[in-house]
């Protein structure tokens, strides 16, 4: 029985029983799920509906006012964030080509009800994976502002560290059917803990109600799966996923794209072959690290009292990220 036809019948019931209560609070389920899901009209006429026949005024909780069904004060707090996030496409550091992908995926969410009158559904189930600093919780950011709903970040190595035991996967459930209800976009990071091909019995548990929460996730929302190891994931693991948005190391062009665009008016004058300059001490350095050397470089110069950054600031920046990479390995 789909939603609808569910909440028609509870309503039937309701009023045959002669439970007034019960009928409204079925309808006013139905203005609060028509309102998460955008269609503020609709969400409006039942409301008035309601307040009419009732003789009382009625509030409708709006996204922005709901905390997603999580105590941001209690437990909950250590391995899910919730964030409304005011992030843009020119923020972004990735290629040109994932950007268009991304930008695609919106469009499907744009066009929701046209594809689903044909019979398909937009795509919803993301795989994010690269290297650490290579733009993927930025990516997350983007799609969530863009869509104009909350980015819930789901911290999976903390999360197991508190749901680590066998009994505990009935609760974990729970916790992922609370946020099921809410219209969001779910960002799953570090997904190679309940990905890993190696995986224990209980992990694999945990892997399905990672599924079940995906497939049951409400119209307008999207879960993203993030990793910086996808050669651990278990092969069988990607079919689950409507899109894979594959997020690698900045070429040289793109790097300097990163750096000048970091530097803005500090940047230095253009000069011939200035990829080929620096490319040498790109080596390694994801768009993270190269935003930290571009601000490294553009303090060196403020505390010279210079307004422009010097090629010999940059290659000490670039090269300083690069020793700071070889000592963490």
């Amino acid at each position: 029985m789909s939603g609808l036809s569910h909440d028609i019948a509870a309503m039937v019931a309701n009023h045959a029983a002669g439970d007034e209560d019960g009928f409204y609070a079925v309808a006013l389920d139905v203005a609060h799920r028509e309102l998460t899901e955008g269609r503020r009209n609709a969400a409006s006429e039942i409301r008035e509906a309601i307040e009419h026949a009732r003789g009382e005024a009625v509030e409708l909780q709006t996204v922005e006012e709901d905390d997603l069904g999580v105590d941001i004060d209690s437990d909950l707090a250590e391995f899910i964030q919730v964030s409304r996030p005011d992030a843009k496409f020119d923020e972004l550091t990735i290629s040109f080509e994932l950007i268009e992908r991304v930008r695609h995926v919106l469009e499907e969410h744009e066009h929701a009800a046209l594809l689903r009158d044909f019979g398909f559904t937009p795509a919803h189930r993301l795989l994010m994976e690269g290297p650490a600093g290579t733009g993927k919780t930025a990516t997350a950011e983007v799609i969530a502002s863009q869509m104009g709903i909350p980015l819930v970040t789901v911290y999976l190595d903390n999360l197991l560290n508190v749901y680590s035991a066998e009994e505990d996967v009935p609760s974990l459930r729970e916790v992922f059917d609370r946020l099921a209800r809410r219209r969001a976009v779910y960002l799953f990071d570090v997904f190679d803990t309940i990905g890993d091909d190696t995986s224990s019995g209980m992990i694999r548990r945990v892997f399905k109600a990672f599924l079940l929460f995906v497939e049951v996730l409400g119209k307008g929302s999207l879960a993203i799966a993030a990793t910086n190891r996808r050669g651990v994931l278990d092969r069988s693991m990607f079919r689950h996923f409507d899109t894979v948005l594959n997020f690698s190391l900045p070429t040289p062009t793109e790097a300097m794209r990163i750096i000048r665009s970091e530097l803005g008016d500090r940047a230095p004058a253009p000069v011939m072959n200035e990829v080929d300059i620096y490319e040498q001490y790109f080596g390694g350095l994801s768009q993270a690290e190269l935003t930290i050397a571009a601000r490294s470089a553009a303090k060196a110069a403020v505390m010279r009292s210079e307004a422009i950054v010097t090629q010999d600031d940059l290659i000490y920046a670039l090269t300083n990220r690069g020793a700071f990479l070889l000592d963490d390995e």
